[in-house]
């Protein structure tokens, strides 16, 4: 992993104005992963998205973390059901 894939946690949260706790509790419940290299932690570039929204989520919406995952695991499934319609729906245009 490159220092171009990776942003510090003490970065993000100062840039963002989070608290590390937060960002902690998330990795708890699984909605991110914090990496580890020497002695320092680290945010994949990849996640900042989904760390920007369960932020908002948190600090604009109040909302608290366990509704934040179930938000993040229902919004999982309404994309997975849209891609099975997709799917479906050109199946179906084979046969019209």
């Amino acid at each position: 992993m490159s220092d171009e894939e990776i942003i510090s946690l003490e970065l993000f949260c100062s840039h963002y104005q989070v608290e590390q706790e937060f960002l902690e509790t998330l990795e708890s419940h699984g909605l991110i992963s914090i990496s580890y290299r020497e002695d320092q932690r680290f945010i994949l570039r990849e996640e900042m998205a989904e760390l920007e929204k369960y932020s908002r989520m948190y600090y604009e919406l109040s909302i608290n973390v366990p509704g934040i995952e179930a938000l993040n695991h229902l919004l999982e499934k309404i994309k997975r059901l849209q891609q099975e319609e997709e799917n479906l729906r050109a199946r179906l245009r084979i046969y019209e």
